[in-house]
């Protein structure tokens, strides 16, 4: 199979619905109405409310939206085949979410702004609505600690990547000031704070080179815990900053590179054509597989996620994004295209995944246990072939070498000759420690990209292509699971297949580690904005001046207690526990952003057979996505309570998700009955 076809395809599927289906819910469901004056005007406070042009809050809306999930949920579900990520994505966005996402935002904005737990409690009442702000509250620290989770991988030890991806920090902010302190907010302003913001952005990503290459390198190399503290600081400061300093023109600095990324690749696709190696079908959809252990059903759709419907697309919709709009017109392009946006996103990323060797996409996304020394048990497999060239091996440690195998100080290296330590830890260790016992690798390289065949197959990591692709892309590549890293191999395969780019690969794989970190630092901030928001509506029940928008206690408290929560559950999690948690989760709250959207259509619509528009995705994703919580259970964290070392993961990941899936049944059976309710008092319109 080759790409080309598939995308011009999807293209064609996305343009009709734009055209048609959104068309048809703009002005039969929703009948959309400019002279309506929106929040953004009767509420403009110049912090959280202001009314803001269409074109930037668009490129806020889809940075906003467009976090991990499209990237990584289709490059994760490419395990199960190149056909079911395909059909789900474009039905999925079609019909499901970006109806969802259109829907809450219309929703939303005719309620002064209100958020989607606020307007659950006015649709079907102050029980349902606590249990609805709960819900949420869980549901947006697990999402965030999914999307984090996924920067982390991509960016641990790379010097490259970190220093590129935090440039892009005060680069925003030095835009902020400009549009607003400078220009007062003028189009032009914009314009030019535009130009100069993707100019420097570029200069980092070149410059990144010259520092992953220098001394200034082993400060960048950060480890996983260093990286996921940064993200939490930075988005600690973003929550409690106003809107127009950092998030919105980092945001809209982040789109509208993160747009032109997904053109230059659909371009990349249709002109290079890839060949898609990935089966239609693979074992996998019968369980256990590399990175998803559930089966086809129903785990396809909790690993896609957000490319097809994403529940975390309600926050926004009912967050930041309706207190900006200016006019309703608006919604139809922000709410409905954004999301189809993003489902393009997620196909791009599916074919950018599947057109790289099964066997190099598992041996990136997996992070085998790699014996130090070879054994019987492991099949000639490990870093040393006994303990005789470990020993002769030790003089190159480096003290970071001895902290990758787990040697306390002073700790005689062959007391580590029974350890298993992970192949991604293996594969950090120093060029000159891998030299030394026995790989062809060079000693004096800042990096260990010159493994050959060999050195993988000695540590039993089959591959294809992929010491080639380490090499063009000058990163170590292999086990740094997520996903971020396969797509980034894959998005540069297809890139420097074009005319002319055929030697600039590492760049092109630095770019497409950028726009992923981008992509999802947009949703750290906006995400912990809206569970500061969220976290205060909450706290205000108690406490009333704490849980104002304007009170700067309250938004540090509440910003705190977010904060510490995604990170808590990146620094103890994987992405084998994270991923199929963040998918239950934010498919849930889709199913419940559906079900107040149907109770909305049901007493607002003209004729009541529009609540189908939100009724039947609801019904689908409901079924799908409840499954797929008491299956995870059931396989993933049962298990781990089984063992002693995961046991508290496990308890903890069973718990959440049991708390999550108790609240969304009482939240759906409490619609039904709000609806059977409606159906029975409400008279029949005319031509209904």
């Amino acid at each position: 199979m080759n790409a080309a076809w598939w995308m011009l395809g999807a293209l064609a599927v996305l343009a009709i619905a734009y055209r048609y289906y959104s068309a048809f819910i703009a002005a039969r469901v929703l009948c959309l109405d400019d002279s309506r004056r929106t929040p953004a005007h009767l509420h403009d406070d110049g912090h959280n409310f202001h009314p803001t042009h269409k074109v930037v809050l668009f490129g806020h809306h889809f940075a906003a939206i467009t976090g991990a999930g499209p990237l990584i949920g289709p490059v994760l579900a490419a395990q199960f085949g190149f056909y079911p990520g395909f059909v789900w994505i474009l039905v999925g966005v079609v019909l499901g979410g970006a109806v969802h996402d259109f829907v809450i935002l219309v929703s939303s904005t005719r309620r002064g702004g209100r958020s989607l737990a606020e307007i659950a409690r006015e649709e079907l009442g102050p029980t349902l609505g606590l249990v609805t702000t709960i819900a949420i509250l869980f549901i947006v620290v697990i999402a965030l600690a999914g999307l984090g989770n996924v920067v982390v991988g991509a960016l641990a030890e790379s010097a490259w990547g970190v220093f590129t991806v935090s440039s892009s920090i005060p680069i925003a902010l030095a835009m902020g000031l400009y549009i607003h302190k400078v220009r007062g907010g003028s189009a032009r302003g914009i314009r030019e704070a535009t130009i100069a913001g993707v100019v420097l952005l570029f200069v980092a990503l070149l410059y990144g080179k010259h520092v992953g290459d220098s001394s200034w390198a082993t400060h960048l190399k950060l480890s996983r815990t260093t990286i996921t503290l940064a993200m939490g600081a930075y988005g600690f400061v973003a929550s409690v900053l106003p809107v127009w300093m950092l998030l919105c023109p980092r945001d809209y600095l982040s789109s509208y590179m993160k747009i032109g990324t997904i053109a230059l690749l659909v371009v990349g696709v249709v002109v290079v054509n890839p060949r898609i190696q990935m089966p239609g079908l693979t074992q996998a959809i019968h369980g256990g597989g590399p990175i998803v252990k559930g089966p086809l059903f129903p785990f396809v759709f909790i690993t896609i996620a957000c490319g097809a419907i994403s529940g975390f697309h309600a926050l926004v919709s009912s967050g930041t994004t309706p207190k900006m709009i200016d006019k309703e017109g608006d919604c139809r392009a922000i709410g409905y295209g954004a999301m189809l946006m993003e489902g393009l996103v997620g196909i791009t990323a599916l074919i950018a995944a599947c057109a790289m060797p099964q066997e190099d996409y598992v041996a990136i996304n997996t992070d085998p246990p790699i014996a130090i020394v070879a054994g019987p048990g492991t099949k000639g497999a490990g870093l040393a072939h006994d303990e005789a060239e470990l020993a002769r091996a030790s003089v190159a440690f480096t003290p970071k070498d001895r902290e990758l195998m787990g040697l306390a100080p002073g700790e005689p290296v062959l007391a580590a000759a029974n350890r298993k330590i992970p192949a991604s830890r293996a594969l950090a260790l120093s060029p000159g420690a891998l030299h030394a016992r026995g790989s062809g690798v060079d000693p004096g390289a800042a990096r260990a990209t010159s493994l050959e065949d060999a050195d993988f197959a000695r540590l039993g990591i089959h591959v294809k292509e992929l010491p080639a692709l380490s090499r063009a892309s000058d990163e170590v590549v292999a086990a740094r699971t997520g996903g971020g890293v396969s797509l980034a191999v894959g998005m540069a395969r297809v890139f420097s297949g074009l005319p002319g780019m055929s030697h600039l690969l590492a760049y092109w794989y630095h770019f497409a580690i950028m726009v992923e970190a981008l992509f999802i630092l947009t949703t750290i901030d906006t995400g912990t904005r809206i569970g500061r928001f969220l976290t205060q509506e909450f706290i205000q029940r108690r406490f009333p001046e704490l849980g104002r928008s304007t009170s700067k206690p309250g938004a540090i408290l509440a910003t705190a207690l977010v904060v510490g929560g995604w990170c808590y559950f990146i620094l103890t999690g994987s992405i084998q526990t994270i991923w199929p948690m963040f998918g239950v989760a934010n498919q849930l709250l889709a199913c419940t952003a559906l079900a107040v959207a149907t109770t909305i259509l049901l007493r607002e619509a003209k004729k009541r057979r529009y609540a189908l528009v939100t009724g039947l995705p609801l019904a689908f994703v409901g079924t799908t996505t409840i499954t797929a919580a008491v299956e995870s259970i059931r396989i993933l964290y049962l298990p781990m309570m089984n063992e002693p070392a995961t046991r508290t993961r496990g308890l903890v990941n069973a718990s959440v998700t049991a708390i999550l899936l108790g609240c969304v049944l009482m939240i759906l059976g409490g619609s039904v009955a709000r609806w059977v309710r409606l159906l029975r008092t409400r008279p029949a319109p005319a031509g209904a």
